[in-house]
């Protein structure tokens, strides 16, 4: 059973210990694969009443393999030490540690994709996370959860490195700033300003797996409705001239319109045009602010997480001479020369 006590979760977050963690990130990012694929039946039955319970969409495992494969690409690992420059005259090299962030706050829409893409890059930084939503996707999420401390404790690592928080109400956990370095906020356009507000930590937002569309007219609408009946969140936009009927559309007049409206109550992260005039396509590709912009394409094509990696760490700068080992196996040398 998860446990929901805030302070409780807090505290368990604290009392993390790392040592075993920088020798296995690879490892442990190979097992949870693994145990995700192993546990399919019972992820797909979970996803299922989620379903059922008009509380979630369908799982795609070939979404998750792509994290996967994405996350393989990522340098920066916990713990790491990396040669950044040679002084030849000094004798001295200059190096970087790749170091946590510390305890990182995730507050999302409960989107499992993004749950799974940011519990690897946390334990690739080495943070303590704890994930936080208001329920969407519950017995999903859950699972995930259960399976990935599982898989951290096979390691010898606490599974609370990784905990999930459902509450309707993100007040009492951004409350405890003193014992929060981070807060990473992915969702729709008021989520994210809800945080921004409500936050006094650093944080870093994005509009992941939150997609504008913007209907001009119907010489595509058999392909649109595919894309709508993906079960993704995926704000509508649609010309009055089409006289097309969505129930949560927003309608607009024009194009100036749409691009006003998609720039104030969207995510920035992926907007779609489907248009048959070129003096729009590419009006629409200057002027609104998302960070991918599709033309006749589905604005879900492109599903990389924006946030960087560099984002989640901290980079410990190191100093040390030619003839020194960090492997210990020689003795201390000073860093300091001697003036002659």
């Amino acid at each position: 059973m998860q446990n929901n006590n805030i302070n409780a979760i807090i505290a368990n977050s604290l009392q993390v210990n790392k040592d075993m963690l920088s020798k296995n990130i690879k490892p442990i990012i190979n097992q949870i694969k693994k145990a995700l694929e192993g546990n399919k039946e019972a992820i797909n039955k979970a996803n299922e009443i989620d379903k059922k319970n008009n509380n979630g969409f369908i799982l795609d495992f070939g979404i998750i393999n792509n994290i996967f494969s994405n996350l393989e690409k990522e340098k920066l690992l916990y713990g790491d030490v990396t040669l950044s420059q040679k002084d030849e005259e000094k004798k001295i090299i200059y190096g970087t540690q790749i170091m946590d962030y510390g305890n990182v706050v995730v507050i999302t829409d409960g989107n499992p994709y993004t749950i799974i893409e940011m519990v690897i890059r946390n334990i690739m930084a080495g943070n303590t996370t704890i994930f936080s939503n208001k329920g969407f996707m519950f017995g999903t999420n859950q699972l995930l959860i259960q399976i990935i401390q599982g898989v951290l404790e096979q390691f010898n690592i606490s599974k609370y490195l990784i905990q999930i928080y459902i509450s309707e109400n993100f007040d009492e956990l951004l409350s405890n700033f003193a014992n929060i370095d981070l807060v990473v906020c992915i969702g729709d356009h008021n989520l994210q300003k809800f945080i921004l507000n409500k936050s006094k930590n650093r944080t870093i937002i994005s509009g992941y797996e939150n997609f504008d569309l913007y209907i001009e007219d119907t010489s595509h609408i058999e392909f649109v409705n595919k894309i709508i009946n993906t079960g993704l969140n995926i704000q509508l936009y649609i010309n009055d001239n089409t006289k097309l009927n969505h129930s949560k559309a927003i309608i607009v007049s024009d194009i100036d319109e749409a691009i006003a409206q998609i720039n104030y109550n969207g995510s920035s992260y992926s907007s779609a045009i489907f248009t048959n005039s070129t003096e729009n396509a590419s009006k629409f590709v200057k002027e609104v602010k998302s960070k991918i912009i599709t033309i006749n394409t589905s604005p879900t094509i492109e599903r990389i997480i924006d946030i960087k990696q560099s984002d989640l760490v901290n980079e410990k700068i190191i100093i040390y001479p030619f003839s020194f080992k960090l492997d210990g196996t020689n003795e201390n040398i000073s860093l300091y020369r001697e003036e002659k």
